[in-house]
């Protein structure tokens, strides 16, 4: 399980920019670089995350496979 390139990949699919996905979830674009670069996402902000852009947490984690 990769989440730094399910994040990756999720973010390409949908199209978003780091900055709008971070506004949409009430964070900094910063956190997200941060996320991609580690790979270390919380479990809430995961299921934010993979909300925000639309998709189950088993959907988004599968990105990363």
């Amino acid at each position: 399980m990769d989440l730094s390139k399910s994040l990756k990949v999720a973010i390409a699919m949908k199209g978003v920019k780091h900055k709008d996905l971070a506004k949409d979830i009430g964070t900094t674009s910063q956190q997200i670089s941060n996320w991609i670069k580690s790979g270390a996402i919380k479990q809430s902000s995961l299921v934010v995350v993979a909300n925000s852009l639309g998709m189950s947490v088993s959907e988004f984690i599968a990105l990363g496979e």
